[in-house]
């Protein structure tokens, strides 16, 4: 799949920095009991705050134990008490950046459940966190599924936020990219169309997001037919991505990547091959040369050399895929297909 979703900013698990000692230092002293909190406000509150610091440093499964310590205090709060729902939310995006998708939906559906209950269906939160289970579900590779969430979060930001705010677009292009992936192309494109011309009215701020739609309507042209438009788009789009972050951004690479497949299917192949190299030279430099962007831009490459007919030096590409797929790490056995995109 790999279409470039708008949501809250995920740190991929080859992204994390290291800060585990500090916390562990300050976490072996034994507590006094003077000390100890006394109501569930703040024991919800120490508790969430040292979740927080344990996922900063990498530390997942003491994150986890605090999270549910905090929602353990959180059973003394109303149904939709924002405490719980935001440890609940916390807990999910903790889930997603360890693979644990199935987990992460059910803290989604538990937080809409809640938020329906609390405050009717006619709500931003809910639109929110709509939008953001779409995003799991595509991720998941259920974009079927993820439709009516987006549809739904899209007609509620519509009413609550106007039908050109940021918001309202941003959901806009999340259900264009899933009528993409179903294969609903004209409807994506008129999707796609609309967000983009949003976007570019919205002045420099909102200039990155436009260049990820101006990419991802350029996907849509080339598996349409339409090399020459996808062509044009796909070099707006990374010019844009220079002149906003600079040359070494990750969304430089991935747009040159999605660039090189297109001239990849031209029969185009140095152009293609240079794209590539350019591709896996950026994510090695923001993500290290074991990530996940890398090994698959190095599949890409090494499908290019192949049909090329260069198998040797397709074949030497293909083993070094392997053997970072080797040292990536591997989702649990439940959910071990992989995923599509990586937060």
């Amino acid at each position: 799949m790999g279409r470039k979703f708008s949501a809250a900013i995920r740190i991929a698990p080859w992204a994390l920095a290291a800060g585990a000692i500090a916390v562990v230092a300050c976490t072996t002293s034994v507590e006094h009991a003077s000390l100890r909190p006394k109501t569930p406000d703040a024991v919800w509150e120490r508790e969430y705050g040292r979740a927080r610091r344990f996922e900063s440093g990498g530390m997942f499964d003491d994150a986890e134990r605090h999270y549910a310590r905090a929602l353990d205090a959180g059973r003394a709060f109303g149904t939709g008490d924002q405490r719980v729902l935001q440890t609940r939310l916390a807990l999910a995006d903790l889930y997603i950046v360890q693979g644990r998708s199935a987990d992460a939906e059910q803290q989604y559906v538990e937080v809409i459940r809640r938020q329906r209950a609390a405050f009717g269906d006619e709500n931003e939160a809910i639109a929110d966190t709509l939008n953001r289970l779409g995003v799991l579900l595509v991720d998941d590779g259920r974009a079927s599924a993820s439709l009516p969430l987006f549809e739904e979060s899209l007609r509620l930001r519509a009413r609550i936020y106007g039908p050109e705010a940021a918001p309202t677009v941003a959901t806009m292009q999340n259900l264009a990219s899933a009528y993409h992936e179903v294969g609903r192309l004209g409807e994506a494109e008129k999707l796609y169309v609309l967000a983009l011309s949003s976007y570019e009215g919205m002045g420099e701020k909102y200039l990155g997001v436009a260049s990820v739609t101006q990419n991802n309507l350029a996907r849509l042209y080339r598996d349409t037919g339409r090399g020459n438009e996808a062509e044009s788009m796909f070099l707006h789009a990374i010019d844009l991505s220079i002149e906003i972050n600079g040359p070494r951004n990750p969304n430089v690479a991935i747009f040159s990547r999605d660039f090189a497949n297109l001239l990849t299917e031209q029969e185009r192949y140095r152009a293609a091959e240079a794209r590539y190299k350019l591709a896996i030279e950026i994510f090695i430099a923001n993500y290290g040369r074991t990530s996940e962007p890398v090994r698959q831009t190095m599949a890409a490459y090494a499908a290019m050399l192949r049909a090329e007919g260069r198998q040797q030096e397709a074949a030497s590409v293909a083993a070094a895929v392997a053997q970072i797929a080797e040292k990536l790490p591997r989702a649990p056995a439940a959910d071990s297909e992989v995923k599509s995109k990586k937060r």
